[in-house]
């Protein structure tokens, strides 16, 4: 982890491999555990249906602090391999939460629970959950993961911030080929080269 001269508030992570795409602040911390490009999802709400491609991040939260804050969404980005920046996904994303299928082929359907990280982390708590992106063209992956968390006086989560801090991971390594046979669905470990 190496603080930005720049910015104190600013934590990066370069990661030589999966074990090391973690990253610590002064306030919360955070762990990549899985990457899944590409994959086919089917939503239902209700009576809306809908089919769509994600790359989804499955991330563990820490707040090593001693008091609540909140883990919003909309600050995470994703910056793949072309500089192109990404947000995560927000648009009737409960669409596809709700009631979750993989295209696992053209004939079938995997119900699977890409179960969303709690909103609002208590002191000294964890939570862990995926993170919606756009699926990446073929052959782009993901280059960096930018986090940013609001911090506001001890027990609340809105009002006058009091401070702030940025976890990035960023990379050093290459994403495993999708092997030839392997169609739709492939949870694409990550590996060095």
């Amino acid at each position: 982890m190496e603080p930005n001269a720049k910015d104190p508030r600013h934590f990066l992570k370069h990661a030589g491999n999966i074990t090391e795409a973690s990253c610590f602040g002064r306030y919360m911390a955070m762990s990549i555990e899985k990457v899944l490009f590409s994959v086919p999802i089917i939503g239902r709400f209700h009576s809306e249906s809908r089919k769509g491609k994600f790359t989804l991040i499955r991330i563990l939260f820490s707040n090593i602090w001693d008091h609540r804050i909140d883990v919003r969404t909309h600050d995470m980005k994703l910056i793949d391999t072309e500089g192109i920046q990404h947000s995560h996904e927000t648009d009737d994303l409960y669409i596809y939460q709700s009631e979750t299928e993989v295209s696992v082929s053209s004939k079938r359907n995997q119900p699977y629970d890409f179960a969303p990280h709690a909103t609002t982390l208590e002191g000294k708590a964890k939570t862990r959950g995926w993170l919606w992106f756009p699926a990446l063209p073929q052959g782009i992956y993901p280059h960096r993961l930018i986090f940013n968390f609001f911090i506001f006086a001890p027990g609340y989560t809105s009002g006058a911030g009091e401070d702030h801090e940025t976890l990035e991971v960023e990379f050093d390594f290459k994403f495993r080929e999708l092997l030839p046979s392997a169609k739709n669905f492939v949870t694409l470990e990550i590996e060095d080269v």
